[in-house]
């Protein structure tokens, strides 16, 4: 019988954490989100738009909204467009590094999954989005409006007269480099090995 309550017990105790880690990981990637769309924000407001904003999940105008910004420097018609359209997944990739040393320096516990969701989320923000981007753009031909790594390239692309694709080539292969030369790190957090 004794053994028969301790499965029981065990079976509850991963259920429960099971479930903490799903939630902490929907935290995460809330969190993420919240951390990309300031990132906007920040650099639009560094740049004089006080009136920037954003919704992580909302209603604006009677329309439904997820993870959007809101400036004037949106249409990317000069060098501050540019900026306010990488400052996202260029912000997200500064907080990886800081992420990275606070999950090698400090034994985060229960919140662990959180903490490393949103490592990840922001490790990899960059390169998805310059990936996706280029496809969508350049292989497809089918460009979407607020692509962050898009817009930008569009903007210089239109502020310099470099065509597109001469300046997503280098780029792909900058954040693939990147990208590559952090997997040992990415790795070595994952299986939580000092």
């Amino acid at each position: 019988m004794a053994g028969t309550s301790t499965g029981n017990t065990n079976g509850c105790n991963l259920k429960a954490l099971f479930l903490l880690t799903v939630f902490e990981v929907i935290v995460g990637i809330f969190l993420f989100v919240t951390l990309h769309e300031l990132g906007h924000v920040l650099m639009a407001r560094l740049l004089g738009d006080h009136t920037a904003n954003f919704i992580v999940l909302g209603r604006r105008k009677g329309e439904w909204v997820l993870a959007t910004t809101f400036t004037r420097y949106a249409q990317i018609e000069d060098w501050g467009g540019v900026a306010v359209a990488l400052a996202g997944p260029l912000w997200t990739r500064l907080l990886a590094e800081m992420l990275a040393v606070t999950l090698l320096a400090f034994d985060w516990g229960g919140v662990r999954p959180l903490v490393l969701t949103v490592f990840l989320m922001c490790r990899t923000d960059l390169w998805l989005y310059t990936i996706r981007n280029f496809i969508t753009s350049q292989l497809l031909h089918q460009p979407q409006p607020g692509a962050d790594v898009s817009d930008a390239v569009r903007g210089v692309s239109g502020l310099t007269g470099i065509r597109e694709l001469v300046l997503f080539l280098p780029l792909l292969v900058l954040v693939s480099v990147d990208l590559w030369l952090g997997w040992p790190l990415i790795w070595r957090l994952l299986l939580n090995t000092p």
